[in-house]
């Protein structure tokens, strides 16, 4: 008997991560002695900062080593509610569920869809939106967005049927790095509640955004009846092996979806959750870290415009940017060819939806120096290819 005949429909229908399966690849061919510059990686190259280390390592020894709250402990629910409120609001820990990081994303789509029902994901987006919704038998309805990667309202709510549950984005945007402006996530909410669907917003880069702002969800729905906000530690802080982050919403769909946590994880790890409360104090390495990013989102972004062939709308978050190639060649083998010939390991931009072929996603999580290095290579592949 083959092993698909006797999986679930469930595994069968859901496609590996992309971002997973290239940073494991680039993995296994440095273990064999090649040399591979890792464009995919999705994290911070940052290590936790040690003051979040010494922290939880303290409150270990201490004896937090337990089972925790399910929803998680009331002093980190409260403190990620003040964060939100920024004297604005009137949030509460109840408002807040401790999860880890994707597994917000999920309880989301647990909670507001069943099978049959629709989500709506506007292209490109973060490649694990559509697999999650496919593990629960949702069916993901992704919608271009404009050329420049703004929001495409009009398009979005021609998409919405009786079915549609909600409607998610991530902001700044995983790949492009957009941030979105306040007016389009406005009108994009404004449609949720018209409609009486849910607006999720995915604001995992939060901390990393360079021009513009994130828009606050809570202006236009401050009891978030049609709203759930999803964020975390991991690309702030570089925990991202921590595994710690937060769902956000209203204090009755928090007690639904906290039905779910028990039932399936029942607890964010309880060390992430002490290095999570020492976190939001230290107001200063995010801030350091961004900065980081920031010159080397330059920097890359100067390389790029440079090299023939290859174009660029400058991001304005996250820490990615997605060119554009001028080449007869799908992005999956463009990326091939790329990672075989010159060790340059890039993401394909299909991954991210049909409105990412024909580019390909850059992480610049990466060093200066590795950094000048693969783009050296990646011109040079550039040149290798417009002479075919």
């Amino acid at each position: 008997m083959r092993l698909n005949d006797v999986l679930s429909k469930r595994v069968n229908n859901v496609s590996e991560s992309a971002t997973v399966s290239t940073s494991a690849k680039a993995s296994k061919m440095a273990s064999e002695g090649k040399k591979v510059i890792n464009f995919g990686v999705g994290e911070p190259d940052f290590t936790t900062p040690g003051g979040e280390i010494q922290y939880a390592f303290d409150q270990a020894k201490a004896g937090f080593t337990h089972y925790t709250p399910s929803a998680g402990y009331a002093e980190l629910r409260t403190k990620i509610s003040n964060k939100i409120n920024r004297e604005k609001h009137d949030l509460k820990g109840e408002n807040v569920i401790v999860t880890p990081t994707k597994f917000a994303i999920n309880l989301a789509i647990m909670a507001i869809a069943d099978e049959g029902d629709e989500i709506i994901i506007p292209e490109p987006y973060f490649l694990s939106y559509p697999e999650i919704c496919r593990i629960y038998g949702v069916k993901p309805v992704e919608v271009p967005s404009n050329p420049d990667f703004s929001l495409n309202i009009e398009n979005i709510e021609r998409n919405i049927t009786p079915r549609t549950r909600g409607i998610i984005i991530s902001n700044p945007c995983n790949p492009t790095g957009k941030v979105f402006s306040p007016e389009e996530i406005r009108s994009l909410q404004k449609l949720c509640i018209d409609e009486d669907i849910y607006f999720i917003q995915d604001q995992i880069y939060e901390e990393l955004v360079y021009e513009g702002r994130v828009q606050d969800v809570l202006e236009l729905d401050p009891e978030m009846k049609n709203t759930i906000l999803i964020s975390g530690f991991s690309k702030s802080y570089a925990m991202t092996g921590w595994r710690i982050g937060y769902l956000v919403s209203s204090p009755d769909f928090i007690k639904a979806v906290d039905k779910l946590q028990q039932q399936t994880i029942t607890c964010a790890p309880s060390i992430s959750q002490k290095a999570a409360i020492f976190a939001l104090d230290d107001t200063k390495s995010p801030k350091e870290m961004k900065e980081v990013f920031r010159k080397r989102r330059d920097l890359v972004v100067d390389i790029i415009k440079a090299i023939d062939g290859l174009t660029l709308i400058k991001p304005e978050g996250a820490f990615y940017v997605f060119p554009s190639y001028d080449l007869n060649l799908t992005s999956s083998k463009f990326c091939q060819l790329a990672l075989d010939s010159y060790g340059i390991l890039l993401t394909p931009g299909s991954a991210f939806g049909k409105q990412g072929e024909g580019h390909f996603r850059i992480s610049y999580a990466l060093s200066e120096d590795k950094l000048r290095e693969g783009l050296d290579l990646l011109e040079k592949f550039m040149i290798d290819q417009r002479r075919i």
